[in-house]
């Protein structure tokens, strides 16, 4: 029975890295589209649209500038709706409308 519960606690420990959730770079721009690619931002991205009084909708989610304060949990606030489309700037660049 010890051996299993070892090999529970093992298997668990490995894992956990495989799930956690990356945070955007601070003082990067980011699309919406890149914010739920990189981790968990789903909930933030709506947060930030609703403090800024735009819509949750799937095109302002995801065509949305968020620049990433930082912090632990990765804090963003909206900046602008990219009605043409968002731009990936690439990797360790902003991105853009």
């Amino acid at each position: 029975m010890f051996k299993l519960a070892t090999l529970a606690v093992a298997v668990i420990g490995t894992l956990a890295p495989m799930v956690a959730a990356d945070n955007c770079k601070t003082g990067l721009n980011y699309c919406g589209y890149n914010l739920l690619a990189i981790g968990s931002y789903g909930n933030q991205v709506n947060q930030a649209l609703s403090n800024a009084g735009q819509p949750t909708d799937d095109a302002h989610s995801r065509e949305s500038i968020f620049h990433c304060n930082g912090g632990a949990n990765g804090d963003i606030t909206y900046t602008n709706y990219c009605s043409g489309g968002c731009q990936d700037g690439g990797s360790g660049n902003s991105d853009y409308c």
